[in-house]
This record gives C-alpha cells, structure tokens and sequence, in this order.
C-alpha cells in the first residue's frame, strides 16, 4: 500500500478531487489531502465528502481571509502539514 497526498489550491475541480480520493482508497491507498489558498473554500465540501477515505488538513492562515474556520473532518494548520504530507507521501497529485 502506497501513500497518496493530495494538495488541492483551486477552487475549482471537486468532483475529479473527491473521485482521486475514492479510487485511491478502493486501490488500497492511504491518502492525505493538504488544502491551502482558495481550495480552503471547498474544504467543509471535501471533509464531508472524504472524511471516512482520507485525513484532511487545511492552511488556516489561508482560510481565514476566506471565511472559512471550524471545518468539521479537517484539521486547521499550517504549511507544517503540508511539509509532513509531502514528506511521507509516495506520490502527490496538485489539484
């Protein structure tokens, strides 16, 4: 089993996002998502969505501007997580 993360900063492409997550998972993949700049705006969509399939974390310094806070399935963080998803992925996909 590999490890997959994902790091969404558009909010554009939802459904290709959550349709990577799922294929993933029924593969047999552990899969990360990192979301920062204005994929912070689909992160309640991606955390409800993906909640069961893949741990979520968001940049909260990218949200806050955004009005995004308190996303329920998702961790508020910083670059941090994203540095430790990309470390211990074996692939990243960039939405």
């Amino acid at each position: 089993m590999s490890k997959l993360g994902i790091l969404v900063n558009t909010n554009k492409y939802v459904d290709d996002v959550v349709g990577v997550v799922k294929a993933a998972r029924a593969a047999g993949h552990e899969v990360s998502i990192f979301i920062m700049d204005d994929g912070t705006l689909l992160a309640a969509e991606l955390a409800k969505a993906c909640a069961d399939d893949a741990s979520l974390a968001y940049c909260d310094h990218s949200a806050q501007p955004r009005g995004v806070k308190d996303v329920e399935g998702a961790t508020a963080g910083s670059q941090y997580q994203n540095a430790v998803m990309m470390h211990d992925a074996d692939k990243v996909v960039v939405f």
